[in-house]
């Protein structure tokens, strides 16, 4: 293993201090995926990474205190670090491209994690020129990096990119997902299931009113969420609140004949969204009826019911679909799961992008 293969910078003084959030997930999945792949990585950033790894002496740390001179450590560390590394990752912010560029001249090796594009939506039409000319940097100047298809497309409508550029998905962590087996119960109706957070992205009030038109032909037997709770709508949908990996596999496994479900909207946010659920729910071997705006994410998963966007009737079908067969739905799953497997874990997907960066 070379020590200096991969230099992660991440420029928030905060960023893993205010405790688990999904940029934290993605973090620490992308420092696995590199280590697991046999490179050597080191992390520049502030404290607490190591309070969320399960390795962390398999990573080089290079911690910045926080404090009033942070932008300056930060700079002198980066400056003294990036000749040192065959590859350097910084997640993006408008700031970072204005300050970076001459490193350049140091490693052409430089790429940008953009996330999101961070004030492209202002209210503030200077910061609104100012995000533009940074993407412009950032596309005439450096790699990119983004999570979805769908963020590089807005890239791409912005400024056309020069350099190399790379989707790389949010991965999935599969061991917790290993212990799941389905459990295929014959003649009893299936329920529908949620886990994740209550996302504003998300159609709950097409799939509470479609729920309650299934349940009431027999269809399903209920609906089952995890994540969050909330006041039922229907006494045979059920909101569980927070669960862990365990607690979720031992869940699942009491639940008869489980249909998975992604009811996004169609809107922009909602097609941006990196697909980790997607090859979480894939990893499980069950169905899974999704809203169109994840096509383009879930193409190549064989276990996957697309419906339109919003629309209650075509939800419905999907489900009915399933319902109709579920023996033949949990065959087709398990290719859905192999696949997810071979190539969406975080190993798998910062494999693929290191055998572009190095």
């Amino acid at each position: 293993m070379a020590e200096n293969d991969v230099l992660y910078v991440l420029t928030t003084p905060e960023f893993f201090t205010e405790g688990p959030c999904g940029r934290v997930g993605h973090a620490i999945g992308f420092m696995a995926g590199v280590v697991a792949s046999g490179k050597g990585l080191t992390l520049l950033s502030g404290p607490g990474a190591e309070d969320f790894m399960d390795e962390p002496e398999t990573v080089r740390f290079r911690r910045i205190r926080r404090g009033g001179f942070w932008w300056p450590r930060l700079l002198v560390s980066v400056m003294r670090e990036v000749p040192r590394h065959r590859v350097v990752v910084v997640r993006w912010r408008p700031i970072l491209p204005f300050l970076l560029w001459p490193l350049l001249l140091l490693n052409r090796r430089f790429w940008f994690e953009v996330n999101s594009l961070t004030g492209l939506d202002s209210a503030n039409p200077l910061a609104r020129v100012l995000v533009r000319l940074s993407v412009w940097l950032t596309t005439r100047f450096f790699n990119l990096i983004t999570v979805s298809e769908a963020s590089m497309d807005r890239i791409r409508g912005l400024s056309k990119p020069c350099r190399t550029t790379h989707v790389m998905p949010n991965g999935f962590q599969p061991r917790w997902l290993a212990e799941f087996e389905p459990r295929s119960v014959p003649d009893v109706a299936p329920s529908l299931v949620y886990f994740g957070r209550k996302q504003p992205y998300y159609d709950w009030e097409m799939l509470y009113n479609s729920a309650r038109q299934l349940i009431d032909e027999g269809v399903i037997a209920g609906v089952e969420l995890f994540g969050f709770e909330e006041p039922s709508p229907d006494s045979s949908i059920k909101a569980h609140g927070e669960f862990d990996p365990g607690s979720l596999v031992r869940d699942l496994s009491a639940i008869p004949n489980p249909i998975l479900i992604v009811h996004s909207s169609g809107s922009d946010m909602a097609r941006a969204t990196s697909p980790v659920k997607l090859f979480e729910y894939a990893a499980l071997a069950l169905p899974v009826v999704a809203s169109c705006s994840m096509r383009r994410q879930a193409s190549r998963l064989p276990a996957f019911r697309f419906y339109g966007a919003g629309c209650e009737q075509q939800f419905s079908n999907a489900v009915r679909d399933i319902a109709s067969d579920y023996p033949l739905a949990l065959q087709q799953a398990e290719e859905s799961r192999r696949i997810a497997l071979d190539h969406y874990t975080w190993h798998a997907v910062v494999r693929a992008w290191l055998s572009v960066a190095l």
